[in-house]
């Protein structure tokens, strides 16, 4: 009674409210076509034949007015259960269909499945979200000619995968053994921001299942724990899924006024199908209070609610690389409307717990509550490292009410494939650097690679790099001050399917020559016995300011030495000019044209012959000065005027490089 009293005060202050803002983008219902392998190597893979009861938990737990159909496949198609508007009706067709999946079929027709369950690419959808669950144990099989099956998967990833993509399909891939084509199933996940899952045998089905089916059709739940799980009066229906250990037998639950339920009981509106390894138990218009779980509960066990104050989640990425962020937006809905009311949203506290990758720990980051005037709360979710499967699950406690939901994200690896060697053969230390593309991924063609050098005395380099082989780009890197150095690749493009790509590796991180010479250098003895005295004299000593240090007359010279060279090199060149033009002033106008046509030439817009590939980009300032002594700004320009055998041009040979910019001039 206090709980429904607490609540309809809730409701009193949203209707006091002054107004409405208007929604996030809520997901749209959900349209899953899934899509199941039965070759003849499932008798192995799968030889309880698991799929079956797989298969027939999605079936029961999906919503009225989503979408569906199951398809399975082997070398031909065949339609299993209809496509159309899902209800009862359509999920007792499915119920029986799903018991009739076998492992009978010869190859696997991967790319037939997939254009089978989307022949509607081509309708615009609007009003659904397609997901395609895709289930095999197998490769590309459509021929016994191995040529054959090579062109088919390709022919999947450049041709059909687009397609898909542009129709806004999410491809949730499930490989069941170690034989299964993972590679492509990842890949058809990831361009799609769909979910790849492995599930390494059999009786991992029902949970991976699951795990996609959460993803491909979005639920708002309530925690459940070990004490049960609270009910609100808002709360026009919840359905329990219950996962048993194998030792409980049956499972009961209690409602908040003591009476116990194991099986259906119409009169007080509970429907419960019961299986060897789950129950699953809906209640419509069930009592509001805390409702009890008598069960020894397995992992996966969970509560979804219908109700009329929701939690409503802007869908996220499933897909991103290590330490990018993800971006979370979410509010409260009133009937459909999103909640406004200050007082009601300063009561809500909440978390984000998120779990997996390779490490057990559950980080828990508490989220940002100060109510926002557009009742739209936005945050992003920092920390995400380490490539793997994680769960992101939010929870909010009004006080009143709970409310749960979960998001599955796979951070994956890069595209890229970066090697690198160190080469001191020459007696210097040369940096080498490989990055070889993922062509099935990428188009090398329309990619760009820029390397990025910094050093701890700001002395810092970008270049573009040369493509070799139309897969990979290689550079060398040759230092000679003493700095800490950072490196890194910085890619723009495009993948194969025409999605822009871009992505920023860390290619190294090292100290030259070594780390003692760097500590050394950049914290001299002399600052340390400085500062050693200073901090025992208590600073009661005041140095005065040491003189600037003269000009030697040794240098003047030498500087004047320079200019002078320079300046007698400039009228020998403007000298011989003027001989030339007074020898060849008579001869031919259109040789004089030609020069002037070739001075103008830009060098980097010349092709180099055909039979000479491009080369691996060398950066070597170590052959004629030392870079210490030359001051550099960030964008690798001399700030001073420097002799000839000093200038940029010598100190980075650089043939095998474009400089920013160059493309644009030609």
């Amino acid at each position: 009674m206090r709980q429904l009293y607490f609540y309809l005060i809730s409701v009193a202050l949203l209707m006091c409210s002054p107004g409405w803002a208007g929604e996030i983008a809520k997901p749209l219902p959900a349209d899953v076509r899934v899509v199941i392998d039965i070759s003849g190597s499932m008798k192995k893979t799968d030889p309880q034949n698991l799929r079956k009861p797989a298969v027939d938990l999605i079936v029961r737990l999906l919503p009225d007015n989503s979408k569906a159909g199951i398809w399975t496949f082997g070398q031909s198609v065949n339609m299993l259960v209809p496509h159309r508007v899902v209800d009862q009706a359509w999920r007792t067709e499915g119920s029986q269909k799903a018991n009739t999946i076998n492992s009978i079929a010869m190859f696997t027709n991967i790319g037939g499945a997939l254009e089978k369950a989307a022949e509607d690419y081509a309708t615009p959808a609007t009003d659904y979200r397609r997901n395609i669950i895709l289930l095999t144990d197998g490769v590309v099989d459509i021929s016994k000619e191995a040529v054959e099956n090579l062109n088919e998967r390709k022919r999947v990833l450049t041709e059909l995968l687009p397609r898909l993509k542009a129709s806004d399909y999410r491809i949730h891939t499930i490989a069941l053994s170690g034989d299964s084509d993972q590679e492509l199933m990842k890949k058809l996940s990831i361009a799609t921001d769909g979910i790849s899952e492995v599930a390494d045998t059999a009786d991992e089905l029902m949970s991976t299942f699951l795990r996609i089916f959460d993803q491909a059709v979005p639920a708002e739940r309530v925690p459940l724990d070990e004490n049960g799980f609270l009910v609100d009066s808002s709360i026009q229906e919840f359905t329990a899924l219950i996962f048993r250990r194998a030792e409980v037998p049956a499972t009961i639950i209690v409602a908040p006024d003591g009476k116990e339920f194991s099986g259906t009981d119409p009169k007080s509106n509970v429907n419960w199908y019961r299986t060897d390894k789950y129950d699953l138990i809906t209640v419509q218009h069930p009592q509001a209070g805390q409702w009890k779980v008598k069960t020894d509960m397995a992992p996966g066990s969970r509560v979804t609610v219908v109700s009329n104050l929701q939690l409503t989640v802007q869908p996220m990425k499933s897909n991103i690389k290590s330490s990018q962020a993800l971006d979370l937006a979410y509010s409260f809905q009133e009937n459909g409307k999103t909640i406004v009311n200050k007082d009601f949203l300063n009561l809500l506290t909440g978390e984000v717990l998120i779990s997996g990758g390779k490490s057990p720990e559950v980080k828990s980051t508490p989220l940002t509550m100060g109510a926002p005037d557009d009742g739209i709360f936005h945050q992003q979710l920092q920390g995400l490292n380490g490539q793997g499967e994680y769960d992101v699950k939010i929870l909010i406690d009004g006080k009143t009410f709970k409310r749960e939901f979960i998001h599955h994200l796979n951070i994956s690896d890069s595209s890229f494939k970066l090697e690198k060697t160190l080469d001191e053969s020459s007696g210097k230390k040369v940096y080498n650097y490989k990055l070889t593309a993922d062509v099935e991924v990428v188009d090398v063609g329309a990619t760009a690679v820029k390397a990025i050098i910094k050093n701890s005395k700001a002395n810092n380099l970008e270049r573009d790099l040369n493509t070799i082989a139309n897969e990979r780009w290689e550079f060398s890197f040759t230092p000679v001050q003493t700095a800490h150095y950072e490196i890194s690749l910085n890619v723009t493009g495009k993948q194969i399917d025409g999605s822009p790509l871009t992505e920023s590796i860390k290619a190294d991180s090292f100290d030259f020559p070594d780390e003692a010479s760097v500590l050394a250098a950049e914290h001299p003895a002399s600052e340390v016995a400085s500062s050693s005295a200073e901090s025992s004299a208590g600073g009661s000593i005041a140095h005065e300011p040491e003189p600037e240090a003269e000009v030697k007359p040794e240098e003047e010279s030498n500087l004047w030495l320079y200019v002078g060279i320079g300046i007698g090199n400039l009228l020998v060149i403007i000298l011989g000019y003027f001989v030339y033009r007074l020898i060849a002033g008579g001869k031919n106008k259109d040789a004089d044209d030609e020069i002037e046509k070739t001075l103008k030439t830009d060098v980097s817009s010349l092709q180099k012959p055909a039979s000479t590939p491009p080369e691996k980009t060398v950066i070597d300032v170590s052959d004629e000065a030392d870079m210490g002594t030359i001051p550099m700004s960030n964008n690798g320009e001399a700030d001073v005027k420097l002799p000839d055998d000093l200038m940029a041009d010598n100190l980075f040979p650089l043939d095998n490089m474009e400089e920013p910019g160059d493309k644009d001039k030609s």
